[in-house]
């Protein structure tokens, strides 16, 4: 796992795509891309609002407060078998990194057992040019990221900066 130093958290904490308060531009960009969901009250959002996620990720858990009985019901409903990966808060670990291109190329939904927050880089990393990866952005919106080649050497360079500060811990098994 690469735990992300505070730096770059920090950066993190700026939106990496397109900030929207609903759900209309989603729905809109939905026909033509694969929706790639990061985030539970993402996922139900987009849910409610008639948007079947190609990806859900999510871990039951809004703000580190436990999501209740109700809507962890709803995305079991809507999601079966959940994939499931370890991803402790703060980290973003090598296993999900890996495995990010075979579970957009399956879609579905994985649940996280820790933190899903820093997931979404891995799924920016590995989506394609018709794919769309939402996420929450704390009392502002959804975040809307196109990947392209911008983005995503951003986001390399970010992990190898936290590999290369020395904040890997370990490697996942």
């Amino acid at each position: 796992m690469v735990k992300i130093p505070g730096r770059i958290r920090e950066e993190l904490r700026k939106p990496l795509g397109q900030v929207q308060k609903d759900f209309r531009k989603i729905k809109e960009l939905s026909r033509n891309h694969r929706v790639i969901v990061v985030g539970d009250v993402c996922t139900l959002g987009l849910l409610a609002a008639g948007i079947r996620p190609y990806l859900a990720v999510y871990d039951h858990r809004f703000m580190r407060q436990r999501l209740d009985s109700g809507m962890v019901s709803i995305l079991a409903v809507h999601f079966k078998n959940p994939k499931k990966y370890d991803n402790p808060a703060g980290t973003l670990s090598e296993r999900i990194v890996k495995d990010a291109p075979k579970l957009l190329k399956e879609g579905g939904a994985v649940l996280i057992r820790g933190e899903e927050d820093l997931t979404a880089l891995a799924f920016i990393l590995a989506a394609g040019p018709r794919d769309l990866v939402v996420y929450g952005q704390p009392h502002e919106g959804l975040v809307l990221v196109k990947p392209n080649g911008k983005i995503k050497k951003k986001i390399k360079g970010w992990l190898a900066s936290a590999v290369a500060l020395g904040h890997e811990i370990k490697r996942d098994e």
